[in-house]
């Protein structure tokens, strides 16, 4: 369904049921974008109040929809304020988690970044005095907060994908914007992600466009790596020289970014099966597909994120399930840079 809806928006489908659809999305977005601006419009003048916390909030958002990168960030910004010294905590509203269940963000930040609490609580000013009282948290990383404009943040950060910087045009629903770009002049430091998958002139004419609205000394390129492939078990996969044929499949918001990802490292992707983002998987049903897809293309292995696989890791599978690892960075001298502009917000604080 969210693939058909992109192919609708962007103007892939040229059907007649999308065409006619077009027109309805565009009245729609025009009542959502005049929301967002009476609601920054609001912040902005002092009618709706922004609370301040005790401790210094680090946000982390974007202005589209689907994905930026935004998990591999936080998980960086959290081991970067632990080499500091501090004691960060995450908040988080736990998005599309099931009843009783974590989230597969909140899993995949348990797991890479065991000793930094995740607090997990729609209400992010609640959350935060949580974090401060019961984990005695001394900076509060702000899961997905760009838009969330009620707590008060020391810093601004907002992530824009290099594949595709500001999505499908056009507010949602008619497009992917959360916000216009212009709100990006809130923000106090732009990451510019997934730099690898472009070349470095579009990645420089990227960073070139977003100075409009921030200081190019705030806008970072990032990259992101892969840390390892494992499998069922948990046991690091040797991949033979020659590279191994594989069935991909996840519920993101951008599965080409994970398709470039694979190949960069020298896997063959047969098949792609992919779901929408924050899927949640049917034992009998899922593993049946990913089962054949495997069969069909003589695949050596299913391949899937750790966002993915924190949720099926309980399921039985017929054939090998790999789930692959990756860490955002910055390169280079922006990496000097960025650690030292995130030492000065803290110092004294």
């Amino acid at each position: 369904m969210e693939q058909k809806y992109k192919r609708i928006i962007s103007g892939e489908d040229a059907g007649l049921t999308a065409a006619l659809l077009r027109p309805l999305l565009w009245a729609a977005a025009w009542f959502y974008g005049l929301v967002v601006w009476l609601r920054n419009r609001c912040y902005d003048r002092g009618v709706c109040k922004i609370e301040r916390l005790s401790v210094p909030v680090i946000s982390i958002g974007n202005i589209t929809v689907g994905g930026t990168g935004k998990t591999p960030t936080v998980i960086m910004v959290a081991r970067a304020l632990v080499r500091l010294g501090r004691r960060p905590v995450i908040l988080t509203r736990g998005y599309k988690a099931r009843c009783s269940e974590s989230s597969d963000e909140v899993m995949v930040l348990n797991i890479e970044c065991p000793d930094v609490p995740v607090v997990v609580n729609p209400d992010r000013v609640a959350g935060g005095q949580t974090a401060i009282e019961s984990h005695q948290a001394d900076v509060l990383i702000l899961d997905d907060g760009f838009q969330h404009r009620r707590l008060a943040r020391d810093l601004d950060i907002v992530l824009v994908d290099a594949t595709s910087p500001m999505g499908i045009p056009g507010m949602i629903p008619r497009g992917t914007q959360r916000e216009p770009p212009a709100s990006l002049a809130r923000a106090h430091q732009i990451m510019l992600t997934r730099c690898e998958q472009v070349s470095l002139e579009l990645a420089d004419m990227a960073a070139g466009l977003l100075a409009q609205w921030v200081n190019p000394r705030h806008i970072f390129q990032q990259r992101t790596r892969v840390a390892g492939i494992f499998d069922a078990q948990g046991t690091a996969v040797t991949l033979p020289k020659s590279g191994a044929t594989v069935v991909a499949f996840a519920g993101i918001g951008n599965p080409e970014a994970f398709v470039n990802t694979l190949t960069g490292i020298g896997l063959n992707v047969a098949a792609g099966c992919w779901f929408d983002d924050h899927h949640q998987y049917d034992a009998a049903r899922d593993v049946k597909v990913l089962t054949e897809l495997v069969q069909k293309h003589a695949a050596d292995a299913c391949v899937t994120t750790l966002k993915d696989w924190v949720k099926i890791r309980k399921f039985s599978f017929p054939v090998p399930i790999w789930h692959v690892k990756i860490e955002a960075y910055i390169d280079g001298v922006g990496s000097e840079l960025w650690s030292h502009a995130l030492a000065d917000l803290l110092k004294d604080k």
